[in-house]
């Protein structure tokens, strides 16, 4: 079973091999908002769309047809190397042999929207299965390391605020950044404090990922 990691959002930033994988492959499996972006490759081959209720159901199917030497190919957001572990985890319980096509991850395109470059950031992610605590505190961590913080927020309307919020709780004063359907047509990019953040009424999309700059504390 091949996984592919398709890219941010824009379909044109998928791989060559990854695009020829799709090509090759009988049957594709993912989450329909990643799958209905390449519909055009997939043409008329069999479809399994995942969901929350029935991911489990959509793998066991996916893996029988697997083992009957049908070829399928997963089509995963971003690359799977970066903070989709779970997602991984799981797949491996239902197929033996799994390869990894990598792929432009959002954090990627985040640091070149933003002119930052990895060497100096951290990157934590809450979109996970479970607490967030632990992950969480990575984000103090970060910050204590003066480093920038590129985060994930929970993929709710509200996820950037409970971000601020947790900060505010710490007395943390931050600059935030929250860029919105990176790559897309839809994309945009709005900037905060971590007050005027924890304050916002606005709904973000389930696509945000955050930057986080603790302000100079003789500053704030």
């Amino acid at each position: 079973m091949i996984i592919i990691g398709v890219g941010p959002g824009d379909p044109d930033l998928i791989s060559v091999k990854g695009k020829r994988a799709i090509e090759e492959c009988q049957v594709i499996v993912g989450w329909g908002s990643v799958i209905d972006r390449f519909n055009d490759i997939i043409g008329r081959k069999e479809v399994i769309k995942l969901s929350y209720k029935k991911e489990s159901e959509g793998l066991e199917k996916a893996s029988k047809l697997e083992k009957q030497g049908i070829k399928v190919c997963v089509l995963d957001h971003g690359d799977p190397g970066v903070s989709d572990w779970q997602f991984i985890d799981k797949l491996r319980l239902y197929f033996e042999k799994v390869s990894i096509i990598p792929g432009i991850s959002v954090v990627n395109a985040a640091l070149d929207e933003l002119g930052e470059d990895l060497g100096r950031n951290c990157f934590v992610t809450l979109h996970v299965r479970g607490e967030i605590d632990k992950f969480l505190k990575d984000i103090i961590n970060c910050l204590e390391m003066e480093r920038g913080v590129l985060v994930n927020p929970e993929p709710y309307p509200d996820g950037p605020q409970r971000v601020a919020k947790f900060l505010l709780n710490n007395n943390i004063n931050a600059k935030i950044i929250v860029l919105e359907n990176l790559t897309l047509s839809t994309f945009s990019r709005s900037e905060f404090t971590s007050t005027s953040l924890s304050t916002s009424d606005r709904k973000f999309s389930d696509l945000s990922i955050m930057h986080v700059k603790r302000i100079d504390r003789n500053k704030s």
